[in-house]
């Protein structure tokens, strides 16, 4: 069984390109995925309207989606509910989950969400695996029958790109990627950066390919354009990716970097 997921991330509505945000449901709907996964940041500053937005989106596409928060999801206007109710907006339009999941016979994609509502800096949009949603990971995980490809899906990234090794990556990012892949994690979908690209990581035996999305969305670019990923999973040893470029008027196969990293999955 061949399961395709569309992996997109920091769409970031409230600062869309409309005419990309039009372009990109016609590619998806055009050929619609088994799953679309969105890695966070769904809006610019949590605002309600911004909220609207992304769930108009989502509701375009014929693809059943999954979504989890990224740091730009809780407010950063209104202390009060972010300390007490951080993510009343997005069970209000997203989901009732901030770590939902989806199955088919071959795959199992697990959400873990690393945003967090302060931290001990000034920097809150750093984001935290903490151990209480480690372990509730590892428990889900655990429970997906064997033989089928276990995907996890975050926000912030857990290892830095290979071209920026200082790059700061979410806090326990190091043991909760090493308990990930000892638990047999394939790949790992993340954002944050607005920068594409993966990684291979490996624990003993075990090897999880790490894959950064681009914005798909957002005119907040980074020296890199508007991207997703297109990954396709075959079996736990054969997981490929394709990234898909906008290149100002239609989508297009971009970097093939992505795609070397993720075939060095195999032996």
């Amino acid at each position: 069984m061949v399961t395709r997921i569309d992996h997109l991330s920091d769409l970031h509505f409230g600062a869309e390109d409309q005419a990309v945000v039009n372009a990109l449901v016609e590619e998806i709907n055009a050929d619609p995925p088994d799953l679309v996964v969105i890695s966070g940041d769904l809006t610019q500053g949590a605002r309600y309207s911004e909220f609207r937005g992304a769930r108009a989106f989502l509701d375009r596409l014929t693809a059943p989606t999954l979504a989890v928060p990224g740091n730009h999801d809780i407010t950063p206007y209104r202390l009060l509910e972010r300390f007490t109710d951080p993510y009343a907006r997005w069970r209000a339009t997203i989901g009732p989950e901030t770590e939902p999941a989806w199955s088919d016979k071959a795959v199992a994609v697990v959400g873990l969400n690393t945003a967090r509502r302060f931290g001990l800096n000034w920097d809150w949009s750093r984001g935290r695996v903490t151990h209480a949603r480690l372990r509730r990971l590892i428990a889900r995980l655990d429970a997906v029958p064997d033989g089928v490809a276990r995907i996890v899906v975050a926000h912030h990234p857990l290892l830095p790109p290979e071209t920026e090794p200082r790059t700061p990556v979410a806090g326990g990012a190091a043991g909760a990627l090493a308990a990930m892949t000892l638990h047999h994690v394939v790949l790992v979908l993340a954002g944050h950066l607005h920068h594409g690209g993966a990684t291979l990581t490996t624990a003993g035996i075990e090897r999880t390919l790490v894959l950064q999305g681009g914005t798909a969305t957002s005119v907040r670019l980074r020296e890199e354009p508007n991207a997703y990923n297109r990954v396709t999973v075959e079996s736990r040893e054969n997981v490929r990716v394709e990234v898909r470029v906008w290149d100002g008027r239609h989508w297009m196969t971009g970097s093939p970097d992505v795609a070397a990293a993720a075939a060095r999955r195999e032996p």
